[in-house]
């Protein structure tokens, strides 16, 4: 046993902690040693595997649980999508979510799909009116909840505003990344209606307990859309349940 494991096996399971705090750790049951000591240790704890990063300056222990990074399994209409308006839309920042991806988190399953393409602002009118001149009939601009209702048909696109600050991932910038799916499905007043919300609580639970989760970029996301306290809140009660 190195002489660094008996404090990473104390850390409290589903608490974050800086390297600061760490280090404070290291220090109380290490006086001896120096900085730089710590610092070893700290990186020995991710490379074993003791530690997960989870954001900027944000770790937690590890619970012998390996967690898998996301990618959403697309459905070959959402691909097509994904493709078509990047080839003709190159420099323009978009995401694309489906709510089929939900049924892997979800108890009751969504059987009628639904594709939400968010555009940055001033592109978006510009997407929309590309996908209906390519000849769409099921594309909707921006619809009221009256509209949805309908004119809603089974995978219809849904072109709305992608929010700034918006966390994206830079490997594969069209594709919806978890922690910006698990705010949207609380704070987007259109995909919240997609799914039962009261399945929500045990959804999020359900997807930071199988995959990685950078919960500072989501919880600046959640900041954003002025909804930090509650998304808070879910995730404490989803570390409980852990």
């Amino acid at each position: 046993m190195t002489w660094y494991e008996p404090t990473a096996q104390a850390l409290e399971v589903g608490r974050t902690f800086t390297r600061s705090d760490l280090k404070a750790l290291l220090a109380r049951a290490h006086p001896e040693l120096n900085s730089n000591s710590f610092q070893w240790a700290i990186g020995g704890m991710l490379k074993s595997g003791m530690l997960v990063r989870v954001g900027y300056d944000a770790y937690l222990r590890a619970d012998g649980k390996p967690l898998c990074v996301y990618s959403p399994d697309y459905s070959e209409r959402a691909s097509e999508l994904i493709c078509n308006v990047a080839d003709r839309f190159p420099h323009v920042q978009f995401t694309v979510f489906e709510t089929a991806l939900l049924n892997e988190f979800l108890n009751h399953l969504i059987a009628q799909n639904t594709i939400f393409l968010q555009v940055e602002k001033d592109a978006a009118i510009f997407v929309f009116r590309y996908l209906q001149e390519g000849g769409r009939r099921d594309v909707l601009f921006k619809p009221s909840r009256k509209e949805f209702s309908l004119y809603w048909e089974k995978d219809s696109v849904i072109v709305t505003n992608l929010i700034s600050e918006a966390p994206v991932p830079k490997d594969t910038p069209h594709q919806i990344c978890l922690k910006k799916m698990l705010v949207d499905l609380y704070c987007d007043k259109q995909i919240s209606t997609t799914y039962s919300k009261a399945e929500y609580r045990s959804l999020i639970a359900q997807a930071t307990a199988q995959y990685t989760v950078d919960r500072t970029r989501l919880l600046r996301y959640a900041r954003r859309r002025n909804k930090e306290a509650e998304i808070v809140s879910y995730l404490k009660a989803a570390e409980k349940r852990e």
